[in-house]
């Protein structure tokens, strides 16, 4: 019998990709850090900057809320093979793409341990960790199931969110006021809230995680404005998986989660882009690559204006990468790949 889709889910996961190449917009490929902050434009644009940090925090919750009854077995591993083998083409079609239009030059021996060290697709770091998360599930599972009060539960994210989320925070600027070692096991932190959301379903007003989020969005902007002068952007709140992005995180996941989409052709269009969404993750560095030296070429102006091409180059480079991954999702079909996983 085949699984009941959950609409509202396929929603975030949608909402996530999308933020992916929105924070690619902001983060890797125009100025917002560097120019100086000034203006109504660099304003917003600093507020969508902290807030679309939420994409991989958004993934990863996702991944503990549908992965927390999986358990050790080979079906489950079989699985997944299926990112690896996504990993791998768009890995080759990067290195193609990098060689004969970014005349970048390297030996096949160079490209090859590229794809071995996931930096022939230079967004690829998220398959990396993935596939440790991936490994590790069925016994983080044993792990969290075998925790037997709700209580306990929330220590558990509470130690993890201490360890991963506060240093984040406390530990910048030449100051190191807490213990930072295992700062980079965010993941952990976010599949067992993941987890803990799947089992005790806890709700939010809308409105008032509206509020949260903006009130944490506009922190940022308004210590700038208020505070610095001649400068460039100064971060204050951290990371998407530092303290204020993993609440903003949790809020939308909770607002979300629970939604009722009745239009089909809606729930329709968002599950097939959640059913593509880590191939279009994959591919979008060639349509990053593509779209923002042209643009920049040719119409970026001053450091503040870039905010206009949002509208322009994030849809754009969304539309190419969904119908690139569309493309190969068809052609795997017509010659039967998936047969590899039955």
């Amino acid at each position: 019998m085949q699984q009941t889709r959950h609409s509202a889910l396929d929603f975030i996961r949608s909402c996530a990709i999308f933020f992916v190449i929105a924070i690619h917009f902001f983060g890797l490929h125009t100025e917002l850090k560097t120019a100086e902050f000034k203006g109504v434009s660099l304003f917003i644009q600093s507020m969508a900057y902290f807030f679309f940090q939420i994409c991989i925090p958004l993934f990863i919750l996702l991944t503990g809320y549908l992965n927390i009854n999986k358990s050790i077995s080979k079906k489950y591993y079989k699985n997944g093979l299926k990112v690896i083998i996504s990993y791998i083409i768009f890995s080759i079609l990067s290195i193609l793409f990098r060689k004969y239009y970014l005349h970048e030059e390297y030996s096949l021996m160079k490209w090859l341990l590229k794809i071995l060290d996931f930096s022939a697709i230079p967004y690829a770091w998220y398959i990396e960790m993935w596939i440790g998360l991936f490994l590790l599930t069925p016994f983080l599972n044993i792990l969290y199931n075998g925790i037997p009060t709700q209580r306990n539960k929330m220590l558990l994210i509470g130690i993890l969110f201490a360890m991963t989320a506060l240093p984040d925070l406390l530990n910048r600027y030449g100051l190191h006021l807490l213990p930072g070692f295992w700062k980079q096991c965010y993941p952990l932190t976010f599949y067992f809230i993941g987890a803990y959301i799947q089992e005790y379903k806890p709700q939010i007003n809308k409105w008032i995680g509206v509020a949260i989020i903006l009130a944490v969005c506009i922190i940022t902007p308004l210590f700038n404005l208020l505070l610095i002068h001649n400068h460039a952007l100064i971060q204050v709140l951290g990371s998407g998986n530092g303290v204020f992005g993993t609440l903003i995180a949790i809020v939308f996941f909770l607002i979300c989660y629970q939604m009722d989409i009745k239009s089909k052709k809606i729930s329709t269009t968002i599950t097939i882009i959640s059913l593509l969404s880590l191939d279009i993750y994959l591919c979008s560095y060639i349509f990053d690559s593509l779209y923002y030296p042209y643009f920049k070429e040719h119409y970026f102006i001053t450091q503040s204006q870039f905010g206009l091409y949002f509208f322009i180059i994030v849809p754009l480079v969304f539309i190419s990468s969904f119908l690139m991954a569309w493309t190969r999702k068809k052609a795997s079909r017509l010659f039967n790949f998936q047969t590899l996983f039955k």
